[in-house]
């Protein structure tokens, strides 16, 4: 689900934390090892219901692992947005240059900024997506 975070932003945290779980706490990030995502490039979003449209301005994204998903958070123009799913809801394949994400229907194609700490970041999520979000099930 894609939300407009721009607008009335503390509902939206609500709705988010309502799909994917509450943020971590920083004490929970430090001792666990979650960190969020390096950036990532947007190339393209299908289906553009964002206004998403090719053109030469730069497009960032970030990644955060929420307790129960993970949620992608981006601008276009002047309005920020968070495309949010469970971990059951989330589908990826990477290669070198490029991580394609389905979240709920909606696919994201971005290129990998920094190779190292994309592994790391896909390393971390598989750890916590296989504990369904639950460090507490931990080996």
């Amino acid at each position: 689900m894609i939300l407009k975070t721009s607008i009335d932003k503390k509902e939206k945290e609500i709705e988010i934390e309502k799909i994917v779980g509450k943020s971590y706490g920083l004490y929970e990030k430090i001792s666990l090892g979650i960190y969020g995502s390096p950036k990532y490039k947007i190339i393209d979003i299908y289906p553009e219901n964002v206004g998403f449209k090719k053109n030469n301005d730069i497009i960032s994204c970030n990644f955060e692992i929420k307790k129960r998903g993970i949620a992608m958070y981006f601008r276009i123009i002047n309005e920020e947005y968070a495309l949010v799913g469970r971990f059951n809801q989330v589908t990826f394949q990477t290669s070198e240059y490029n991580f394609e994400l389905q979240i709920n229907g909606i696919a994201v194609k971005t290129e990998i900024m920094n190779q190292k700490e994309h592994m790391i970041f896909l390393k971390t999520y598989s750890k916590y997506r296989t504990f369904s979000g639950n460090p507490g099930h931990q080996n």
